[in-house]
């Protein structure tokens, strides 16, 4: 039986599809050990990695977390995705503090226990909606209406 290996993304698509600058990464590199095995010209990105970027873009741009305050929390994040399947992602929220990461259900997350220190919890669905928008964007339908009925071939007596 083949194996089913996953796609595997460049740099530059992973720039384009995440939003996050090639500048933005090398600083992630030194703080994030898992990013940091993703150097050089040849590196690949998994749609996980991508996502674990996209998480982390969000963490940074739009909640103003520095990333060396949450290097740990985000390091435990990709390893997280990359463990997850695409139906464990389906409308769950990703949960970060400085040193964890957790992935919930979007109705369970707080479920029977808060969370002991402080932590940031961001919905996947967006994220993965405007990966997936990037990755095969949907066409626009046709200007025109069908038909009410078939086209016929007509011959000319000449």
């Amino acid at each position: 039986m083949p194996i089913i290996t996953a796609i595997q993304f460049t740099q530059d698509q992973m720039r384009t599809l995440t939003g996050v600058s090639a500048e933005t990464v090398r600083h992630w590199r030194k703080t994030v050990p898992y990013l940091a095995s993703k150097q050089g010209k040849a590196a690949r990105f998994s749609f996980a990695d991508l996502l674990g970027l996209a998480i982390t873009n969000e963490l940074v741009s739009s909640l103003g977390v520095h990333i060396g305050s949450v290097s740990a929390g985000v390091d435990r994040l990709f390893k997280l995705l990359t463990e997850a399947n695409a139906l464990t992602l389906d409308g769950a929220i990703v949960c970060v503090t400085s040193t964890t990461a957790s992935l919930h259900e979007s109705g369970s997350w707080l479920g029977s226990s808060a969370p002991m220190q402080p932590t940031l919890a961001i919905p996947l669905d967006p994220l993965v909606a405007r990966l997936q928008q990037h990755m095969l964007p949907v066409m626009p339908a046709p200007t025109q209406a069908a038909l009410p009925f078939p086209p016929e071939a007509v011959r000319s007596r000449a």
